[in-house]
């Protein structure tokens, strides 16, 4: 599955995903583009899924014309040792496929 990191995810999210073709929006000269526009450039080369640290896009865009699925990476804060955990769930949920046109919230794992 080709995936694009959104310019808020930090790079280093791509090394946690194994067995998909994971790009940065910053590295495909997206770096100006947000919520809309990335995600028509983003389908528009074959992307099937992007990764967001923005907790507003749900609201903001409506996917029923998309193709593309949105994991939203629900952390408190996008710095690195916040969205770092949240790596395993993400290749599991690419590994077992997404739905077309979806906003998938990911969660961190709840505390014992």
């Amino acid at each position: 599955m080709r995936v694009l990191l959104d310019n808020n995810v930090d790079r280093k999210f791509a090394r946690l995903i194994a067995g998909h073709e994971v790009r940065h929006a910053r590295e495909m000269g997206w770096a100006e583009l947000e919520n809309g526009d990335l995600i028509a450039a983003a389908e528009s080369e074959g992307f099937e899924a992007m990764i967001t640290c923005d907790k507003q896009m749900q609201y903001q865009q409506n996917l029923k014309t998309r193709q593309a699925c949105i994991l939203v990476l629900n952390s408190l804060f996008i710095k690195w040792t916040d969205i770092e955990p949240l790596g395993p769930k993400v290749q599991l949920l690419l590994d077992e496929g997404l739905p077309a046109s979806a906003f998938i919230i990911v969660n961190p794992e709840a505390a014992d």
